[in-house]
């Protein structure tokens, strides 16, 4: 609609709708195009968001017992280390890196190596702090974190070149890079390495555990989104994720840093790191310095963001001291490691004394032309010595030795022993593990459908639950229905969607399982997603999905495309609207809503032809929506944000607006408020009983 005129000033009635909307707008900083690397049309990444799996494998990887004891025992150590230094780092710890590429047709060897001595340049610059744009927190960013300073860890990644592991054909004097030589994210044969696995179609542009074991474990990176430059065929980073950043944020999880905003965002939650802002979610793209969603400016430039390669540029210095406490407590072996393969002296010629080849040479029998070089010795990283130890916690200087292989102390063979009755000489062998008996894989289950392979791990209590069964139905050229399963403990859920390849989110709540996204331009791709709110919190969002309308003109409501925005006072449960045409019939409605949700937002997008209608809104109790317990009002805009009318929601048991559409214009006809007095019984105060 065009050329409207308005009774009131358009800027004011702008702020106040924008004061209530829920929407969510992140601008582009002042930087160049070529600064924040946008991506283009040919880029693998042209319109999407960064992502990153981290939060999925820990969950997986937390289903696992004696790995969430493990993983207890390693921020117990942390908590027990003094993580102040001195501001000079004269001895860092050198961890050795392997670049793992999966899956690579006829791969340029020399190109891909090349590859990885870039990658692990940009890694030690990025935590060692002397990254080149970090100049873009010394002169812009740090005055507006006021006794924050940038982090530089006294570490060193290297590349080695000598003493690989057998069987992968590399030669004394290459780097220790693979092709095609492993699968998965785990490669036992480079324990005491930090594995990096590089393979395309990832799902997200990389994964890693939060705190890594440096026992074949490692980080998972895209093959569009590893290293810098022109790539190598099929192994090409791409804008904006094509400066090396993807693996400096996972390396980062692998060391034991969370996201920025914590684990499952909002305002209360935290990173564990007393110098980094709370966030309440994540940034993407190239957002503005100052920008806040909390109590304080968000430190979106920080590694461990969302945002593109070129607009994040430091850890802080409590980030750092992290790092260092993590691998001075959990990773000794993997420095231990480092200081035998990236040692700049060979260690002197010897030969094998007994002949044997087997990697657990010691002595002189370690490290000759005709042996293998020498096993580091393992530590407990669990620190517990209970004779049991396996795997890395077996036979090193700080853990007991192996234990014998235990016999059934219960003397039956039933094939479901565990622990100590599993696997012995005289008991039956483990159970496999259990699978889904009901078929569902929701993240709830228990018993013997809990952390099996075909369903989901066991839900914590107490967590509010990320909706399943996500997905979408295009319904027109401009609209689209979001569906999802119903969450236990749910007061609403919130899904969120924009135009792909633009920074803007919009948020719009439900109170079912279900909503419908209106005004939406047709033959365009969207992304969506979907979090529950409950009392004690809200979840995670759902896995990013797309849907693309339909194409054509969206002539079947003459663009006469509105916005409806209500906000509640605390009775929400007597509030209600209709939309009626001409003829009676009801197009739109909404509500009852939730009592206590005093000030919160409610947007509805309506699509009307032209033509007379009329808007009803109704309070049960005969107070209307203000201004007694709550300032409560709505307005009706266009889809431009020029708003049409307003109330201060004044009424007692209904208001009407009487107007019509047509000709690119809107004529409200007359505004009519019911004429039975304001009800005047006191209400109860909330969390009292009515009086």
């Amino acid at each position: 609609m065009k050329n409207l005129i308005f009774c009131l000033s358009i800027l004011s009635l702008i702020c106040c709708l924008y004061s209530c909307t829920e929407d969510e707008t992140i601008t582009p900083d002042t930087a160049t195009e070529n600064e924040i690397s946008a991506a283009d049309d040919n880029s693998p990444f042209a319109g999407e968001d960064r992502t990153c799996n981290m939060e999925q494998q820990m969950i997986q990887l937390m289903s696992d017992p004696a790995y969430r004891k493990a993983h207890q025992a390693k921020l117990t150590r942390l908590e027990g280390y003094a993580t102040e230094r001195s501001a000079t780092c004269t001895n860092p710890a050198v961890l050795p890196i392997a670049v793992h590429f999966q899956g690579i047709s006829n791969p340029d060897a020399a190109c891909l190596r090349q590859l990885a001595i870039s990658q692990i340049a940009v890694l030690n610059a990025d935590f060692q702090g002397n990254n080149s744009d970090i100049t873009k927190w010394d002169n812009n960013a740090s005055s507006r974190f006021p006794g924050i300073s940038n982090g530089d860890a006294c570490l060193e990644f290297c590349l080695p070149t000598q003493g690989h592991p057998a069987g992968f054909n590399l030669a004394e004097g290459e780097p220790a890079v693979t092709i095609n030589q492993t699968n998965g994210d785990n490669a036992s044969q480079w324990s005491g390495y930090i594995n990096i696995f590089v393979r395309a179609n990832l799902g997200a542009l990389g994964y890693s555990p939060l705190g890594g074991n440096g026992n074949g474990d490692g980080v998972s990176v895209d093959a569009n989104a590893f290293g810098t430059g022109a790539g190598c065929g099929s192994v090409n980073p791409g804008s904006p994720y094509n400066l090396g950043r993807t693996l400096t944020h996972e390396l980062g999880h692998y060391l034991l840093l969370d996201h920025i905003w914590g684990g499952n965002g909002g305002c209360n939650d935290d990173d564990e790191v007393s110098d980094t802002p709370v966030s309440n979610q994540p940034y993407y793209g190239c957002p503005n310095l100052g920008a806040s969603s909390c109590t304080g400016t968000d430190m979106h430039m920080n590694y461990m963001d969302y945002t593109n390669d070129a607009c994040m540029y430091m850890f802080s210095a409590g980030q750092a001291a992290r790092v260092e406490g993590y691998i001075n407590t959990s990773l000794q072996h993997v420095i231990a490691k480092g200081n035998v393969v990236c040692g700049t002296v060979n260690p002197p010629t010897a030969t094998c004394t007994d002949g044997i080849q087997n990697g657990d040479e010691t002595g002189v029998d370690c490290g000759g032309s005709d042996c293998e070089p020498c096993a580091v010795a393992p530590t407990c990283t669990d620190g517990i010595q209970n004779g049991n130890e396996t795997g890395v916690d077996c036979g090193g200087p700080d853990c007991s030795p192996c234990a014998e292989t235990p016999t059934c102390t219960d003397g039956i063979q039933n094939g479901n022993e565990t622990g100590v009755d599993c696997g012995g000489p005289d008991c039956g062998p483990c159970a496999e593990t259990p699978t889904c008996t009901d078929g569902i894989q929701n993240g709830n289950e228990t018993g013997v459908d809990c952390g099996g392979p075909d369903c989901g791990p066991c839900a914590e209590a107490g967590i509010c639950a990320v909706p399943e069964n996500v997905m979408s139905d295009v319904t027109g050229n401009t609209s689209a229905l979001i569906s999802w399963n119903a969450v236990n403990g749910a007061v609403r859920y919130v899904v969120r969607y924009k135009e792909a390849g633009q920074n803007a989110w919009k948020n719009r709540s439900s109170f079912t399982t279900e909503r419908e996204l209106s005004n939406l331009l047709p033959g365009t791709k969207y992304r969506y997603k979907v979090r529950t709110i409950c009392e004690d919190g809200r979840s995670k969002w759902s896995t990013t999905k797309t849907f693309i309308t339909e194409s054509g003109s969206p002539t079947d409501c003459n663009n006469n495309e509105l916005q409806f925005d209500l906000t509640l006072d605390y009775y929400g449960a007597e509030t209600s609207w209709e939309v009626f045409d001409e003829y009676g019939s009801v197009v739109y409605r909404g509500g009852n809503y939730p009592d206590g949700q005093d000030g919160f937002n409610v947007q509805e997008d309506w699509c009307l032809k032209d033509g007379c209608y009329t808007f009803a809104i109704y309070d049960d109790y005969g107070d209307g929506i203000c201004c007694d317990y709550g300032e409560g009002s709505y307005t009706i805009a266009d889809r431009d944000g020029n708003v049409l009318f307003n109330s201060d929601g004044y009424f007692s048991y209904a208001e009407y607006i009487d107007f019509c559409l047509g000709a690119d214009s809107f004529n409200s006809v007359q505004n009519r408020k019911s004429t039975k007095a304001r009800n005047t019984v006191k209400k109860r105060i909330p969390g009292s009983a009515r009086e």
